[in-house]
């Protein structure tokens, strides 16, 4: 006879496979401020104090770092959309139309050639990965390999601008933020478009994690407001940077 719990009385049930944690498809997401989220955040502190405080050293041996870091890139993006294509590729969620993952393939180019035109657009849009790893939504635990995707991802995506200001006379200019206001345009027609396509939520305009209460028109023109603030506000940023560097000198 079944039992309440609708096993039979005096057969056990038989256990479910043990799931591998690090090859999990679907974990359980991270909580902003708990341990996972800080571990990345003492993850980044890390990188970007041995960045600045060794930056004569990263200096001399520029060729040899935007290399490895090359490397490194190249390895996590045929990592990340290998595992999705292996694990069930699913349009609304794999295409690299996420801000994040089109900012890794702006640092991917970047380290490839070293162009100054790529650095001007991905350090306006790799603004927006200081949110995403501020406020982390729907982001793996470290012990899974999504988690290291997204460290990797977003760790490039922040210091690449540093790495390029230590190593070559870059800085962000009036101009270039412009120019990526104009590619954003562009990039979230895209993602408008994918969305309605496969149900997506790139640029997070389906699961708003803010004011979710908004309509979508109303979201996205919010959105679009919040990206302008935030482009201005990179900019005054960088300039106060400069102005410091200059009085040092």
């Amino acid at each position: 006879m079944p039992g309440a719990s609708g096993t039979a009385v005096g057969v056990h049930p038989i256990p479910s496979p043990p799931v591998d944690t690090f090859l999990d498809p679907h974990p359980e997401w991270i909580a902003v401020g708990g341990p996972d989220h800080l571990t990345y955040v003492a993850g980044l502190l890390v990188l970007a104090v041995a960045l600045i405080v060794g930056r004569r050293w990263v200096r001399e041996h520029a060729s040899l770092v935007r290399r490895v870091v090359l490397g490194v890139v190249v390895v996590q993006q045929c990592t990340l959309y290998g595992f999705y294509a292996l694990t069930g590729w699913d349009w609304a969620e794999s295409m690299p139309l996420h801000i994040s993952r089109v900012s890794a393939l702006l640092a991917l180019v970047y380290l490839a050639t070293g162009s100054r035109r790529v650095m001007d657009v991905l350090f306006y849009f790799g603004l927006w990965a200081w949110a995403s790893f501020s406020y982390p939504q729907n982001i793996q635990p470290v012990n899974n390999i999504l988690g290291w995707s997204f460290f990797i991802n977003h760790a490039v995506t922040l210091l690449m601008p540093v790495f390029a200001w230590v190593t070559t006379d870059w800085r962000p200019t009036r101009r270039a933020l412009w120019q990526a206001l104009g590619w954003f345009l562009l990039y979230v027609v895209v993602a408008v478009v994918a969305n309605r396509l496969t149900g997506g939520n790139y640029f997070y305009q389906r699961e708003k994690p803010l004011l979710p209460g908004l309509p979508g028109p109303v979201y996205l023109a919010a959105s679009m407001a919040a990206t302008f603030a935030l482009f201005w506000l990179g900019y005054a940023v960088s300039r106060l940077f400069l102005r410091r560097e200059l009085g040092q000198r």
